[in-house]
């Protein structure tokens, strides 16, 4: 049974201290395309992204997993990498009514993961994308944004509510040189261990 990496929680914000522009999709789209400015860490960009893909990203039938060990981003960081599931966020805070529309918001690694290069993958409604993350600098920070218009958009264009986020490592493991001293870490104010997703409504 895996470790839980990361939650959903809506009671507390994350402060950023990032600023990104949602971009918005045309009227009437039908579908969605990912875009590398729809999710950063530490205010960097993801490297590259793929999707939307129809489904879900992991579980029995889960796509991700196998497309990642198939080769999916192979063409930037190599063949043979192997891909392991670090955790999957899908619980939300008994505080949150379900039917609110949460597409965009905060997301926090609590610790440095074993590899510089990851894939977060975000789901909504009935589709998913993928943002890889190559040679990631630690030293920038373990807290980014996101939103889910890159993954599902509804028949009038609007971004559609965050279902779950996965957590994807590669085997290309970090050099302990590359790794910040714990003080960095602390003056983030991250807890525990894993990733914290924080979500916030869509302005209207």
């Amino acid at each position: 049974m895996k470790s839980k990496f990361f939650h959903i929680s809506a009671s507390v914000l994350l402060a950023t201290g990032i600023a990104g522009a949602v971009t918005n999709a045309p009227a009437n789209a039908l579908a969605s395309s990912c875009s590398t400015s729809n999710v950063s860490l530490g205010g960097v960009n993801a490297t590259a992204c793929a999707g939307a893909f129809e489904g879900n990203d992991t579980g029995e039938k889960g796509t991700l997993g196998g497309k990642l060990n198939g080769g999916l981003f192979s063409d930037l960081v190599g063949p043979g990498v192997t891909w392991t599931q670090f955790g999957k966020s899908d619980e939300v805070n008994s505080s949150i009514d379900a039917a609110e529309d949460f597409t965009q918001g905060s997301w926090s690694l609590t610790k440095v993961l074993p590899s510089k290069t990851f894939v977060v993958s975000f789901k909504a409604s009935d589709s998913y994308s993928a943002y890889l993350f190559k040679d990631y600098d630690w030293s920038q920070g373990l807290t980014g944004i996101f939103n889910t218009i890159g993954v599902s958009v509804n028949k009038k264009g609007n971004a559609q509510a965050l279902s779950h986020a996965s957590l994807f490592v590669s085997d290309i493991k970090t050099d302990t040189k590359d790794v910040p001293e714990p003080a960095t870490l602390l003056g983030l104010g991250l807890v525990a261990s894993g990733m914290v997703i924080s979500r916030r409504r869509q302005s209207r």
